[in-house]
């Protein structure tokens, strides 16, 4: 879209109360965002969705400045903008209820059939969320998946500095605009980011991370993946409303079972209790979303040739020829002792551990 039509149609999405879609019906109705602002009421009330005061709102807007400043600053900042008649745009968040009508980007290109999954969870974490988040995003990356996260302290910095470890490609949505990173701690990791993949807002640059942006930006994070990946969810985490945007895109969910005793788990396995597919294994996402994927593919390395659930997973990455002390397991692990020897006796049984004199344990 050029540049005479792209300064209409931001500041119709600047305008108070027109939505996405609003400004997604008026486009369709209108073909031509220049057309909009000069129409009449009646002509604007023939648009679904458009009522009388909203036609109103459209007629009295009067800072059509506000488009030519934020193309002005997105070259400054050397950014990037698609939108939703854009050939490029991304056809999974096309499909959702309201895709937004623009996207703000750094980076590198977004592509229209891209294999995306998203990883969330609670910005407060236990060393098992870390550790499962780390392994499902290696294992996705594996495959050449594209992980989709949100850039927020917790899971979601995790996903994306594994992506970048594993030298794979990584979206980062956020709540703010793209100028404005939150938490600032993640400065670095989003330049990171930038070197394979994307940071990504519906917000123009300049705007704050203000709490109500980040459930209206969450839609993107499942809008652009086949499924959604809860790590770790409390009550009220806003990976919930993620997993459950996901639910009313006709998306999967999967979620990591937790310890019942875990503050974090309770939104995980809430989600199980009401048809979330549990993760027993990272193998178990791509094992069911093969059919869904735009390109089928085999996994590129494969770590482990051994059917492993998620915990004796995490078990054996703390493992090496060297032995290691139950007690040094439990604490790299987070977890207690009496699940960690059952899981040891397990990975025993499957000739995979190997127990050493003083409770110590070595890979076989």
């Amino acid at each position: 879209m050029e540049n005479d039509q792209l300064i209409p149609l931001i500041n119709l999405l600047n305008a108070n109360g027109i939505g996405p879609q609003k400004v997604n019906s008026l486009v369709a109705y209108f073909k031509d965002p220049t057309l909009i602002f000069h129409q009449s009421k009646s002509a604007l009330c023939q648009v679904e969705g458009i009522d009388l005061k909203s036609a109103e709102k459209i007629i009295a807007y009067n800072n059509h400045e506000f488009g030519s400043l934020i193309l002005d600053k997105m070259d400054r900042i050397d950014a990037d903008i698609i939108t939703l008649w854009d050939p490029n745009y991304p056809l999974l968040l096309k499909k959702i209820y309201d895709p937004p009508p623009v996207l703000y980007y750094l980076g590198n290109e977004l592509n229209k059939r891209e294999d995306c999954i998203a990883i969330v969870g609670s910005r407060t974490t236990t060393a098992y969320g870390r550790t499962s988040a780390e392994m499902i995003t290696r294992e996705l990356v594996s495959y050449g998946l594209t992980t989709v996260s949100g850039l927020a302290r917790g899971i979601d910095s995790v996903v994306h500095r594994e992506t970048v470890k594993s030298e794979g490609r990584t979206l980062a949505v956020l709540g703010s605009g793209i100028d404005i990173i939150y938490p600032a701690e993640n400065r670095k990791l989003a330049d990171d980011i930038l070197e394979k993949g994307t940071v990504i807002s519906e917000f123009p640059p300049g705007t704050k991370p203000d709490a109500g942006n980040f459930p209206q930006r969450n839609r993107i994070i499942s809008g652009l993946s086949h499924a959604t990946v809860v790590v770790e969810a409390g009550n009220r985490s806003g990976a919930i409303l993620t997993a459950l945007n996901a639910v009313d895109q006709n998306r999967d969910v999967f979620a990591v079972p937790g310890r019942i005793s875990d503050k974090q788990s309770v939104g995980c396995l809430r989600l199980i209790s009401h048809g979330a597919v549990p993760v027993t294994s990272p193998a178990k996402i791509t094992e069911l979303i093969q059919n869904r994927l735009f390109q089928p593919r085999e996994q590129q390395q494969q770590t482990l040739e051994l059917e492993l659930t998620i915990e004796e997973r995490i078990v054996i990455e703390q493992l090496s020829h060297d032995p290691l002390h139950i007690d040094n397991l439990a604490s790299a692990t987070g977890l207690d002792i009496t699940r960690l020897l059952s899981l040891l006796l397990q990975l025993e049984l499957k000739n995979a551990v190997v127990q050493m004199s003083g409770k110590q344990f070595v890979l076989a």
